[in-house]
């Protein structure tokens, strides 16, 4: 019995294991039908998967490797047989997760998924995409769309003379929005519906070329190619939603397009709308508006196309108005899709064409000045450049297309409310290397691959205490930047950062989200609905609330079965897996060194070195110190190294000296002591000096940098002893939570705690406990944890706390900026001397500035640049103070405080007024405004040191103008002229040479020289001159010369006789009338009376001017009697009355 139910078992245990081989052999591999084809300008893959699968795709040199996340056996037979063009092979991975096809040329390479469906394009580089046939497939040619949700909306379409007509049927109202660029129209239905628009693309309405729409995360989109010229309007009529396409003008009247040209246009572009839903940048660039055919326009160099023809002159107009529309069309996009030029011809089209911001020979560079720290995003969609910044601001995109030259086909900015969206065509293979200058972020363009200078770590987490989610390890990230692509028509999510060179080499798909490729940043695809990305510290944090589903997708083997591919990754950043680890020193002997032996093992050496050979003493001296280096007395192991070297300095160039005595200077603080011991050449390659120079990295300041090389060797530490492997222990878990790996940073500091840590390190052991807890959402926990630090024996790690708890709750909301400062000034004295105070220094100038106290903040950063100058920071510190001071009176901020606070905080900080021209600036708008508050002698001793110290040239003459100006108004006469002496030039144009003699003039007038001030102006005609004499023969009682200026001054004001008068008209002819009487001249007066009679009646000055014209007093006046009798007597305008009414209507830099 015992044994039939043995053989029952063994069979029932064959039929299991049968069963389960053949699950695996199913899960093992899943055959794949592999489809694919050449179309007109691009070769496709179609992977058909019975399920979704995630997918990752890159090039590594010639080969197209394609990984899925699933086991794969692929039917390639036929793929390069179609794609002959493109591909000279295809085979299976090693792996059996991948396909690797080898590129006969340098391609473009992109994919995308239709649910199941997972599709490759090639495309020729430095072609333009083409149109496909209208016929293909619909699965090939049009992009995924979601399945529709919500009620099904019938589109009716009607045709009218002037416009077409397309209703959308909604059964309720529905908000929307209307956006019409120069490529497309679009309509944005803000809730979900199915829009039935296939009887509209069976036959598409007049002046409609193509209608599609898309399904969006909260609604539908409709996109409609119409004319470039037509315009639209819309309305709601009931619920539903009504919008007319307005039939388009022609810009040339005179000659209209002929049936054949539109006929022909038409088909042109009703072909190229049927291959997809969207276009490139060049497809965009490169239509042919069928106004502008036969009438040749000179464009921008910045506008004009690739020439074609290698060597040859590039055109800048397009076809003579003799040739058909029909053959130049042919003719255009043949020469467009001809080749392109070669590097040699961009770089002499970068000197021909385009000398700002030169770079070297084979570049251009853009730049982009802000004058606070703002993070960027730069990537690519197809053929469109995306530049983001996360500050909103409008860009004057016709000086950054005029400075790129023609390296920029078109650029335009999306509207954003929070962020700086520029999306740029480029010249084809044309990208930028993005570098830094201070605050502003520089475009260096060029012919090379777009590509990041740092890797963004991408770190699948299935079991994040969070729940599953994907994290990406960065540094200073901005905020999330909602988008959409208006060419393709999908959300996307930019996350822009700081650090420079930071972004993705790689696409990665998951089942519901994608990270794409960028030299800059973060871009992300959402998939789902429920998606949610965060920003933290450490990193940008991808979750789902129905929970991410990821797995850890196996790397694909892309070099290891390539032929001639090698692995882009340096040898000495691998690191062992299955061979032992090399090491610097050992410190075996000492694993379980502890305080309660130090003393008997101490003694214990410096006797056997005291009696030992000579030939022993040194190994035993080699013991000795790291016996002190393992209990944590780093000065005294030194001491005994410097004993070892003097009696043998040879053994410095040994590896295990060179590398003890650099750990040693490490946790000692002596970096650059330590940087010359482990960056030695003969270290290279050492996994356990590899180590040491993360931590020598980390300590001093760049933890983030140093984190992924700290993570992955943590293994060194395990043979150290207890002193060394708590502070090591706590940098690794440190260095696990700058990347945002929670699952890691816990294990470590478990292990570290296990150690035994005394008090103090406890207390930087829970320090990073609360920053473990925040980064898992736990704020109150991580707040609670820091409170216990706080009570702690450990000074450093309780300032730090409450950093920490003043930065999380102004996170949260939970404070404001100015309670935040009030926290953080209470620790300026906590701990003094290393990077946190640095770091302390630098957080409070920022809030200072944040809140407008503007004085404070630059004192408090000024004390970190100072203080800590040897920090590579500082000069950071001292270049946003440069820029935020010009930034006060450049940008008017300075405006909100008063003059006596402007010029109290210029004179403070004068020395952060920046060089060159920017400064100059600077200073005149503080002159202008203490000029407004008649602070004359402030604004003269600015402009005093422009005028001796800073300018020359022209501008010094211009601003030695403004400064006379000044002095005259303060009565300064001499200093006036002095300051037209020190500042004459050669080459001052003719308008500012009559300003500084007219001043000159008025100066020696102060000053009592009248004949040396007349003569100045005596072939001068203008009307400041004629002024200046009037008011210098008024003084002199000159009458006759006085009354002869004033009837020149009166010809220039236009007053005709027998005509109204205004008032500076009629005052004028009072005064002149006075002269005349003065001076005897009956005639005069006679004739005054006749001319201007009766308009003077009309005037203010009636009663005046007939007390001095009237024949029966003729005679009988002298200039007291009038002074007494005629209050408005001398009442003129005057040179000076001019300038003040000047300085009224703008500022006293305007006047020149």
């Amino acid at each position: 019995m015992r044994d039939n139910l043995s053989n029952i078992d063994l069979r029932v245990f064959l039929l299991i294991c049968i069963v389960f081989l053949c699950s695996l052999s199913q899960v093992k591999a899943e055959t794949v039908k592999v489809r694919a084809a050449t179309h007109d300008g691009y070769g496709r893959i179609v992977f058909n998967w019975p399920t979704l699968v995630p997918y990752e795709i890159e090039t590594v040199g010639d080969q197209l490797v394609v990984s899925f996340s699933s086991p794969i056996e692929p039917s390639l037979s036929g793929v390069v047989q179609n794609l002959s063009k493109y591909l000279s092979g295809a085979t299976p991975g090693a792996d059996g997760r991948s396909v690797a096809s080898t590129m006969k040329e340098d391609f473009d390479v992109y994919g995308f998924d239709m649910g199941t469906t997972v599709v490759v394009d090639i495309t020729d580089a430095i072609l333009t995409k083409k149109a496909a046939n209208p016929n293909q497939e619909a699965m090939e040619e049009e992009p995924f769309i979601a399945p529709a949700r919500g009620p099904k909306i019938k589109v009716r379409s009607g045709i009218h003379d002037d416009y077409t007509r397309i209703v959308f049927d909604w059964p309720s109202r529905v908000p929307y929005q209307l956006e019409q660029t120069a490529e497309q129209t679009s309509i944005t239905f803000e809730s979900p519906a199915h829009i039935d628009i296939a009887s509209l693309q069976d036959r598409l309405p007049k002046l409609i070329s193509s209608i599609t729409s898309k399904n969006t995360l909260n609604g539908v989109l409709v996109r409609m190619e119409i004319p470039e010229s037509s315009r639209t309007r819309h309305f709601y009529s009931g619920p539903k939603v009504v919008v007319d396409v307005i039939k388009p003008v022609s810009k040339f009247s005179s000659r209209k397009p002929t049936k054949l040209e539109g006929k022909t246009l038409q088909k042109n572009r009703r072909n190229s709308d049927k291959r997809s839903n969207f276009k490139t940048a060049k497809e965009v660039t490169e239509k042919i508006p069928v106004a502008s055919i036969g009438k040749p326009v000179k464009l921008d160099p910045s506008q004009a196309t690739v020439s074609s023809q290698t060597g040859k002159p590039m055109a800048l107009t397009p076809p003579s108005r003799k040739s058909n529309g029909l053959t130049e069309i042919k003719k255009e996009m043949a020469s467009r899709i001809s080749q392109a030029r070669t590097v040699e011809e961009f770089s002499d089209s970068v000197k021909r064409e385009s000398t700002v911001n030169p770079t070297g020979s084979d570049s251009i560079s853009v730049r982009f000045d802000w004058d606070e720290p703002v993070a960027a995003a730069v990537f690519r969609r197809y053929s469109y450049l995306w530049i983001v910044f996360d500050k909103k601001i409008n860009m004057d995109l016709d000086a950054l297309k005029s400075t790129a030259g023609n390296i920029f086909r078109s650029i335009e900015q999306v509207p954003h409310n929070k962020a700086s969206l520029l999306r740029v065509s480029t010249i084809s293979g044309i990208n930028p290397t993005i570098k830094r200058d201070g605050f502003t972020w520089v475009l260096e363009f060029r012919k090379q691959p777009l590509a990041p200078a740092s890797i963004i770590e991408v770190a699948p987490q299935p079991n994040s205490p969070v729940g599953a989610r994907i994290f990406l390890q960065i540094t200073e990230p901005g905020g999330v930047i909602k988008l959409t692509d208006p060419v393709i028509g999908d959300n996307l999510l930019v996350v822009p950062v700081v650090p420079l060179g930071h972004g993705i080499a790689k696409q990665y798909n998951y089942p519901q989200i994608s990270i794409l490729p960028s030299s800059q940043g973060l871009v992300l695809q959402p998939r789902a609905d429920d998606v949610r990305v965060r920003t933290l510290r450490q990193g940008v944090s991808m979750t789902s609330s129905s929970g991410l589903k990821i797995s850890k997708m196996p790397k694909a083997q892309l070099v290891a079965n390539i032929p001639g591919v090698q692995s882009n990754e340096k040898d000495e950043d691998k690191f062992p897996t299955f061979r032992a680890l090399t090491r610097m020193f050992d410190l075996k002997k000492w694993r379980n060194a502890s305080l309660n032996t130090f003393e008997e093992e101490k003694q214990k050496y410096q006797i056997e070195a005291a009696t030992a050979l000579s030939g022993e003493r040194e190994a035993i001296r080699m013991d000795l110190a790291k016996l002190y280096f393992s209990n944590g007395f780093g000065a005294e192991a030194l001491g005994i190294m410097k004993i070892i070297e003097e009696e043998r300095p040879q053994i410095a160039n040994s590896i295990e000296f060179r590398g003890l005595r650099g750990a040693i200077n490490v946790l000692m603080g002596r970096y650059n002591d330590a940087r010359e011991e482990l960056e030695h050449k003969s270290l290279d390659g050492n996994d356990e000096a590899r180590f040491w120079r993360a931590a020598l990295q980390a300590y001093d300041g760049d933890l983030f940098g140093a984190a992924s090389n700290l993570r992955r060797a943590a293994v060194v530490i395990r043979p150290y002893p207890p002193a060394l492997n708590i502070q090591l222990g706590t940098l690794v878990a440190e260095a696990a939570v700058e990347l945002g790996d929670i699952s890691r940073a816990k294990k470590f500091l478990k292990k570290t705690i296990e150690v035994g840590p005394n008090p103090e390190e406890m207390s930087k052991l829970q320090y990073v406990e609360g920053r473990i807890l925040e980064l898992s959402a736990d704020f109150e926990g991580a707040v609670k944890k820091w409170q216990e630090v706080q009570e702690g024996p450990h000074r450093p790690s309780r300032a730090k706390a409450a950093v920490a708890i003043a930065d999380l709750l102004l996170e949260q909301e939970l404070i404001d900026e100015s309670s935040a400062i009030q926290d953080l000034e209470k620790l300026r004295f906590s701990w003094r001397g290393d990077r946190f105070e640095f770091e302390l220094l630098r957080r409070l100038g920022d809030l200072y500035i944040n809140v407008g106290d503007y004085r404070n903040g630059l004192r408090t950063l000024r004390q970190a640049a100072t203080h800590f100058r040897d920090y590579k920071e500082a000069a950071e510190v001292t270049q946003k103070m440069i820029d935020f001071f010009a930034s006060l009176y450049l940008e008017n901020k300075a405006d909100e405080m008063s003059p006596i606070t402007a010029i109290a905080l210029y004179d403070e900080f004068k020395e952060l007024t920046p060089p060159g021209r920017k400064g100059a600036e600077m200073v005149r708008h503080l002159a202008d405004r203490l000029v407004d508050v008649d602070l004359l002698d402030r604004a003269s001793e600015l402009l005093q040191d422009q005028v001796e110290f800073r300018l020359d040239g022209v501008e010094k003459a211009r601003v030695g103008a403004q400064l006379a100006l000044i002095y005259i108004f303060a009565q300064k006469f001499e200093d006036s002229t002095k300051i037209l002496d020190n500042s004459s030039t050669e080459g001052i144009p003719v308008d500012l040479s009559d300003q500084r003699r007219h001043l000159r003039s008025r100066s020696l007038m102060g000053q009592g020289r009248i004949e040396d001030a007349l003569a100045l102006l005596k072939e001068d005609k203008t009307m400041e001159a004629d002024l200046l004499r009037l008011e210098m023969y008024w003084n002199d009682q000159n009458w006759v010369q006085a009354s002869k200026t004033l009837n020149s001054i009166l010809r220039t004001y236009e007053a005709k006789a027998n005509q109204p008068l205004d008032e500076l008209q009629a005052q004028t002819i009072l005064n002149m009338g006075i002269a005349m009487t003065l001076s005897g001249n009956e005639r005069g007066i006679d004739r005054l009376r006749l001319d201007y009679g009766e308009a003077m009646d009309d005037s203010p000055f009636r009663d005046a001017f007939r007390l001095i014209a009237s024949p029966d007093t003729f005679g009988l006046i002298s200039y007291k009697s009038i002074a007494g009798k005629v209050k408005d007597v001398k009442n003129f305008q005057t040179f000076l009355s001019i300038y003040q009414d000047r300085l009224k209507a703008r500022k006293l830099s305007e006047i020149n």
